[in-house]
């Protein structure tokens, strides 16, 4: 492609911009180190005991017991046992998969002809 003087002037302009936004870029890079170094120096470390109590705290409070039973679903239907869908398959995918199964039931194999 030729190099016309519109694309010569664009590409003078927006090294003309990088130029200018690189000096602004520098000065809020220092600020952001130096807001970064501030923080660093703020940051308080836990000791070893504190945090050993804080995890027994935990062990002995979440004691609770669940009994949520997980659903089985069946591998070629896809289906639990009360005929529904699991949560992540979106209608589409539910209607794609009975047709599929539809054609599989209908298709009994090579028929021999004698």
């Amino acid at each position: 492609m030729a190099k016309s003087i519109r694309s010569k002037h664009r590409r003078k302009m927006r090294n003309v911009k990088r130029q200018h936004y690189a000096k602004k870029d520098l000065e809020k890079l220092k600020q952001v180190v130096a807001r970064a170094s501030e923080l660093s120096e703020i940051v308080t470390m836990k000791s070893v005991e504190e945090i050993k109590v804080q995890q027994q705290s935990k062990e002995e409070g979440s004691s609770m017991e669940v009994d949520k039973t997980q659903k089985h679903f069946d591998k070629k239907t896809k289906q639990d046992e009360n005929g529904h869908y699991p949560e992540w398959m979106n209608q589409r995918a539910i209607k794609r998969h009975k047709e599929k199964l539809t054609k599989k039931k209908k298709k009994v194999g090579n028929k021999l002809k004698w």
